[in-house]
């Protein structure tokens, strides 16, 4: 009975040792402590209000560009350095995301439609999605027809109550989504719909719920069962569940109006190919999760970048005044912006290259997970490890001399040319590159000039002036600002 009890502890043991231990030539970082790993060390730290990337970054400045963590029973390694996140970015070992409990609760258990999905199953959803996006004037002129409309109703909103304090941390989001909406959906809604506002509140509150790494969900998801308030599970379930429902209604008015012989949009196309394919691959929860990833991804961080563009700008008045100097003397005050102008237009291309740097907001990028053992530089990464690439620490690094200043001349030369600094990677690299990185470059640059060659931007009398320090989550986002629109109509 004793010699059997003692080897199943030795056996207990042993499994322990096996997932908590340290793998073989694994990366170098703080000692874990047997069950809970460095997801501790990680609690106590947020406790003190340090945000996620700006400990991994700490971390990383003591064990080196590849640290390797233990959070619970999951290894993960978080890479620093444009070398390396170039090589993690172009390896195929590398391309897998994360089957973690937190990624998959979003996609019914499985791994599906594009930004969390990998293999073959993504090649084949990206292709498609790709292909129904194109054909409905995703990156045409179309789309820029849809840009501009949604600029000019932003205009016209702002128009409304210039001259009032503005909370803008969320002025962007229904524009956003109108804007792809119209391919995916075939719709646009008012930019005060409730329903939408109420829509894009959920995503805004799912991404600030966790970081990228997937919390405590993904390390013990059992936690769930034990602590589903504490440990996000019972808000992101209703978050998720509302999400869902607005697509599956979404879905199903395509399903009762279509006509076969003319798709309207991305929706239409995906349920005339299913009803006439063969292939399971076609199904229910892959439109949804398609849409989701859309809608989500579309819409966030995007929206997060623009509104760190207002926060710089607000705060810099000489950026500010080169702005309306540029826009004047390019655009002028009454033909409305236009893609094209472009190429005329250095300083402000300067001003978003500076923003996608200094917000970073996709601070940790989306993670990879190895698909089998790999050797990166000194060290091996064992097959099923997530890996997080340091996106914030490479732009906000020394490579930029004053990475804490925001200065759009650093991408301007002598010349007066403008800099592509391979150093920046806000849409990340390789194979996984964000595929919206067109459109959100677009509709940055209409934002951005749409809105100052209508109005000044100023701190309202008796605020103070806005906190430059991110919210940590899935995404960084701004803490919220107020901005007065003093209409520029005496131009």
């Amino acid at each position: 009975m004793w010699a059997i009890i003692a080897l199943l502890v030795l056996y207990l043991f042993y499994l322990l040792n096996s997932k908590l231990g340290r793998p073989r030539l694994y990366p170098p970082g703080p000692t874990p402590l047997p069950i809970f790993g460095n997801l501790l060390s990680v609690a106590f730290n947020l406790r003190s209000k340090i945000p996620h990337h700006v400990l991994w970054r700490s971390w990383a400045h003591i064990y080196g560009n590849i640290l390797g963590l233990k959070l619970g029973f999951i290894n993960v390694v978080i890479v620093s350095g444009k070398e390396l996140i170039k090589e993690v970015s172009t390896r195929e070992v590398f391309d897998g995301r994360p089957d973690g409990f937190f990624f998959l609760m979003r996609s019914f258990g499985k791994k599906l439609g594009i930004v969390f999905n990998d293999g073959s199953s993504w090649s084949k959803t990206r292709r498609i999605v790709l292909k129904y996006l194109k054909s409905f004037g995703y990156n045409s002129r179309f789309m820029e027809n849809y840009i501009g409309e949604e600029c000019r109703a932003l205009v016209k909103l702002r128009m409304s109550d210039a001259g009032q304090p503005i909370l803008v941390n969320n002025m962007f989001n229904i524009t956003i989504v109108n804007i792809l909406w119209r391919l995916v959906a075939g719709k646009r809604y008012d930019l005060e719909d409730k329903k939408l506002k109420t829509l894009c509140d959920l995503i805004m509150r799912l991404f600030r719920a966790v970081d990228m790494s997937g919390g405590i969900l993904n390390f013990m998801p059992f936690m769930r069962h034990v602590l589903p308030g504490p440990s996000g599970y019972t808000e992101l379930t209703s978050i998720h569940k509302a999400l869902h429902d607005f697509l599956r209604e979404t879905i199903q008015e395509h399903q009762q109006s279509i006509d076969v012989n003319n798709p309207r949009d991305v929706i239409d196309a995906f349920l005339i190919e299913k009803m006439e394919s063969k292939d399971q691959f076609f199904t229910d929860e892959e439109l949804q999760v398609v849409c989701l990833d859309l809608l989500e991804a579309g819409m966030e961080t995007v929206s997060n970048t623009a509104v760190f563009m207002l926060l710089h700008i607000v705060c810099n008045y000489d950026v500010q005044r080169k702005l309306h100097h540029e826009i004047d003397d390019v655009i002028g005050p009454l033909r409305p912006p236009a893609l094209s102008d472009r190429t005329s237009m250095v300083y402000t291309e300067a001003v978003l290259l500076e923003s996608l740097r200094i917000s970073s907001v996709a601070a940790m990028g989306i993670p990879h997970m190895a698909l089998d053992d790999a050797r990166l530089g000194d060290y091996i990464i064992p097959k099923g490890t997530f890996v997080l690439l340091s996106m914030f620490d490479l732009h906000n690094s020394p490579h930029w001399k004053d990475p804490d200043e925001f200065r759009p001349e650093r991408f301007i030369t002598k010349d007066g040319n403008l800099i592509q600094d391979e150093s920046l990677m806000p849409f990340g690299t390789g194979r996984r590159r964000c595929i919206g990185e067109g459109l959100a470059r677009s509709e940055l640059f209409m934002f951005i000039t749409h809105i100052l060659q209508k109005f000044y931007l100023k701190i309202p009398d008796g605020d103070t002036v806005p906190s430059l320090e991110p919210n940590d989550g899935l995404s960084l986002s701004a803490k919220p600002f107020r901005i007065v629109f003093e209409s520029r109509n005496n131009l």
